[in-house]
């Protein structure tokens, strides 16, 4: 298994969606309503999927080996880098959350406009950290991590997929619905 080949796939399972955001806050404007059930379901699957899932992967497996092996640089582009942006991205999606529930109190054009701006907020950050982690992080982790500590990185990925083969089915469904609305 090439684990990093396997971040790489999610990211472009997590760009669909990011783009589906754009397209959606284009007919949320157009409509001057917000589909709350659909922004729910996003939510759901960016702390999920994007985060629990893909992110998790990323801290908890090859990033640890990064700040282990790699010495500062590797704890600065994780550490200030790439661990600072998934808590920005955390944050973006609770205020998100936040301001899905002020438009379901209340349906103003000051609710729906702050919607969609974290809707294109998250879409724009994600977009560029993803690019990052492709083309900066990965090929790094690759080109300097030892075959032992990159082997321990796939050996770990492939155990947690394993691991998780139920909880990916269940949100490939959420995904799959997500793209229905």
């Amino acid at each position: 298994m090439d684990s990093i080949s396997v971040l790489e796939k999610e990211h472009e399972n997590i760009s669909k969606i990011i783009d589906l955001i754009k397209k959606k806050s284009i007919e949320f404007m157009k409509s001057d309503e917000i589909n709350v059930e659909f922004v729910k379901l996003l939510i759901e699957i960016l702390k999920e999927y994007a985060d629990k899932f893909h992110h998790r992967k990323e801290e908890e497996i090859l990033f640890k080996k990064m700040q282990e092996d790699l010495g500062r640089i590797g704890e600065v582009m994780v550490v200030n880098g790439m661990l600072v942006e998934h808590e920005l991205a955390r944050g973006i999606i609770f205020d998100l959350g936040q301001n899905l529930e002020n438009y379901s109190k209340d349906k103003s054009d000051e609710n729906l406009i702050e919607v969609i701006g974290n809707m294109m907020t998250y879409r724009r950050h994600l977009a560029k950290h993803i690019e990052k982690e492709n083309t900066l992080i990965y090929p790094y982790a690759k080109k300097n991590l030892s075959e032992d500590r990159l082997r321990e990185v796939d050996d770990e990925t492939e155990r947690f997929l394993d691991e998780n083969k139920e909880v990916l089915e269940q949100l490939t469904m959420k995904i799959d619905k997500l793209f229905q609305y």
